[in-house]
């Protein structure tokens, strides 16, 4: 195989929506690159991983571009490619601590590509994708993993299918909300609370960093066994022992109000738009015959990959309770907010800018970092990225997978960002931080206390 990936073929420049600007504008806060790790039970072949990243190229063109700066920013095709920069395989002695090199790796996206494979062979393959969020969100991510096993299943569709051409900004989605559903988006700003934030020890250097930690099948069985006792979700048992492992460390004053930044995906509010929802969880039932089936898949995957997500803000009330109220509690805070479609209001605002105003997101993102200094506050994150579906990572009916989850994007200090992921019954939680501004054990001791909230299995 070529060294060299020619994309002649395809246009040059397209469009980069005002999602794409404002998450490529997010650098200035941290690494935006986001990862999905595959734990593989044996070995996939190279060769053949490579032709079909070269395919999954060609269906989503983002993927083999750089975003270039300007008042109208584009996606710039790469016209040629070193494939040895889209697949690296490392030999490995040590697969899992070398997966923990692998993680801190970042992409610029300013350089492109948008995409790198990470193989790690050992007596077993690990599979590192990692991505940039100025070119998709999470389920973007999954839905990129989804082609490229599909493609490395079936090479033939890399040379059979004609790619797509969609519209990645949010204005086809938007444009279908009703006047009432507006007038319900209605509602004033939230603003940063001062003093809530992690501890830091002021140490210079943002070393990107990951504590993780895997709870069996059993432990998540018992998790759902206590959210029906209080008529809750996963979510809201989580988001509750977040929230009291950071109160018991960041000890706010009690009566006020902190503050969580929720990540939510937006296809949940578009039936029209195929995202890793239940369509792609329980498999591509559509009418016709197996290549219409595929090619209809092939382009659902393609448009997926793309940002469709962003953050809402959850005001905690600070004060004395039980954990079991404080499940109950955040129920309720969810249950209010999702009355009032969290995170449409920031689309509709980040969407206004139009696609010619990138200056204004570079201005919103130094004004978010002034305020967040200003006030000594930096809202943690927590995004679930839910169940995993099996197609995310059907790279053959053979080779069987161990565990598949996300690790998110990562904060300067002294920010953090909680993911949730989901897969084979296990539940993968990850915090990406910087150190030593902030410092291993500190992050090693949150988790701990988040799990002595939980059930045991």
């Amino acid at each position: 195989m070529s060294k060299e990936l020619s994309l002649n073929d395809i246009p040059e420049h397209f469009p980069a929506p005002p999602l794409d600007q404002f998450n490529y504008a997010l650098k200035r806060l941290g690494d935006m690159s986001m990862r999905l790790v595959i734990d593989l039970a044996g070995r996939l072949d190279e060769a053949r991983l490579a032709r079909a990243c070269i395919a999954a190229i060609r269906q989503a063109p983002v993927l083999g571009s750089r975003f270039v700066e300007a008042e109208s920013p584009v996606w710039e095709i790469l016209l040629s490619l070193n494939i040895e920069d889209l697949v690296q395989v490392t030999l490995s002695q040590d697969p899992d601590g070398d997966l923990m090199k692998t993680l801190t790796g970042s992409l610029d996206p300013g350089r492109g590509p948008q995409v790198r494979l990470s193989l790690i062979r050992g007596e077993r393959d690990i599979l590192c994708i990692t991505v940039s969020h100025a070119a998709m969100d999470a389920h973007g991510l999954l839905a990129f993993s989804a082609l490229l096993a599909m493609l490395y299943r079936d090479e033939h569709l890399g040379d059979t299918i004609i790619p797509e051409r969609s519209d990645r900004s949010l204005t086809p989605l938007l444009a279908g909300l009703s006047p009432g559903t507006l007038e319900r988006l209605a509602r004033p700003a939230e603003k940063f609370v001062a003093g809530w934030k992690f501890p830091e020890t002021g140490a210079p250097g943002t070393e990107r960093r990951y504590a993780i930690r895997t709870l069996p099948a059993s432990r998540l069985i018992a998790i759902r066994g206590r959210g029906r006792e209080y008529g809750a979700t996963v979510n809201d048992i989580l988001l509750a022992a977040y929230y009291t492992a950071l109160r018991e460390v960041i000890n706010p004053e009690n009566g006020i109000r902190v503050q969580i930044l929720v990540t939510i995906d937006l296809r949940r509010y578009f039936s029209g738009e195929a995202g890793m929802g239940r369509e792609e969880r329980e498999g591509f039932t559509g009418p016709g015959d197996r290549d219409f089936q595929a090619t209809t898949r092939v382009h659902a995957l393609a448009r997926t990959i793309a940002n469709r997500s962003v953050a809402f803000p959850l005001l905690v009330p600070v004060a004395e309770r039980t954990f079991g109220d404080t499940i109950v509690l955040m129920h309720a805070l969810m249950r209010e907010k999702k009355e009032h479609y969290p995170g449409l209001a920031s689309a509709l605002e980040t969407e206004a800018y139009g696609p010619g105003n990138f200056s204004k997101f570079q201005d919103r993102v130094r004004e978010r970092e002034s305020a967040s200094a200003e006030i000594r506050s930096e809202p943690p994150f927590i995004g679930n990225i839910g169940v995993v579906p099996t197609e995310v990572y059907a790279f053959a009916p053979d080779l069987p997978v161990n565990n598949a989850f996300v690790a998110g994007i990562i904060v300067n200090p002294p920010g953090l960002t909680f993911g949730i992921t989901t897969c084979n019954g296990m539940l993968t939680l990850s915090i990406g931080y910087c150190s030593p501004a902030i410092t291993e054990e500190s992050v090693e001791g949150l988790l701990d206390r988040i799990l002595s909230c939980l059930p045991s299995g």
